[in-house]
């Protein structure tokens, strides 16, 4: 069974390889069919993805999130979902071909640590981790989303101000349109970020876990939900410009990144998943 969750997980990683090529002759032939395959491509690989998931979790018997190659797979295929969904709202065609990189690092990081099933730690073995788990991973798809965005907003945006149109500039979305898209991935994602954060401080309490209130992960996490809460207030109080809302976007991002490449495995007294 584990065998056939590898295979599955190297075919999505391959569908999604796939696609990402499709997406960039797209984007520089301006072909329509392009898109359309690519996201024809593209749908398949979720599947090929969760099936991937669902058979690493029943080989474990648990939710699959424990070590670099499960949270990678599973932070890929939340941002893929999240894409999905965004794109069917906002119709923004170039979606994909920002996202699509980021999926095949996390998938490439993922692939390259790879590790047999492990158990937890019994502190861990609780719904309300699952809980926090699975809110936290929709947090973080709509979040890179919208730093993603940010930082395609900030090149073109800089761009535009040299006077430089036509060419590749013309065929990205107007900063109108990814404004409105940070705004809608952030406010999407915020409250799933809010629900995380809340389910690891009632995980916390529950098990008395002993100075969790000054854990790194926790103070970053913090900063970073004020950056979000900032970013949406003042888009909707309208004190903030398209480029202010952007730099807000790139810094929590960095404050995510850092989260889970630094803090989870390095700093944080009280996440560490492995038995």
């Amino acid at each position: 069974m584990e065998q056939t969750s590898i295979i599955l997980v190297w075919l999505a990683y391959l569908l999604y390889a796939a696609a990402f090529a499709v997406f960039v002759i797209g984007f520089f032939t301006q072909r329509p069919w392009a898109n359309r395959l690519g996201l024809i491509v593209a749908a398949a690989g979720p599947l090929a993805h969760t099936v991937g998931l669902i058979l690493r979790g029943v080989e474990a018997g648990r939710f699959p999130f424990v070590g670099l190659y499960e949270s990678m797979v599973l932070v890929a295929w939340a941002i893929v979902l999240v894409w999905h969904v965004l794109e069917s709202f906002t119709k923004l065609k170039a979606i994909g071909l920002y996202v699509m990189p980021v999926v095949l690092v996390l998938l490439t990081v993922a692939l390259m640590a790879y590790d047999p099933p492990a158990g937890l730690v019994p502190v861990l073995r609780s719904d309300i981790v699952v809980v926090h788990v699975i809110v936290m991973l929709v947090a973080i798809g709509c979040l890179y989303v919208a730093g993603g965005a940010a930082i395609i907003y900030l090149i073109e945006e800089r761009l535009l101000r040299r006077r430089k149109t036509g060419g590749v500039l013309g065929r990205l979305p107007s900063l109108a349109a990814l404004d409105r898209l940070i705004y809608h991935a952030t406010l999407l994602g915020l409250p799933f970020l809010t629900m995380g954060m809340a389910a690891g401080v009632i995980r916390a309490e529950t098990f008395r876990v002993q100075g969790w209130v000054t854990d790194p992960m926790v103070l970053l996490s913090a900063a970073a939900w004020v950056v979000y809460l900032a970013l949406i207030a003042g888009r909707v109080r309208g004190d903030w410009s398209g480029r202010a809302v952007s730099w807000l976007a790139v810094m929590g991002l960095v404050l995510l990144l850092v989260i889970r490449f630094a803090a989870v495995p390095y700093l944080s007294g009280f996440h560490t998943f492995g038995a």
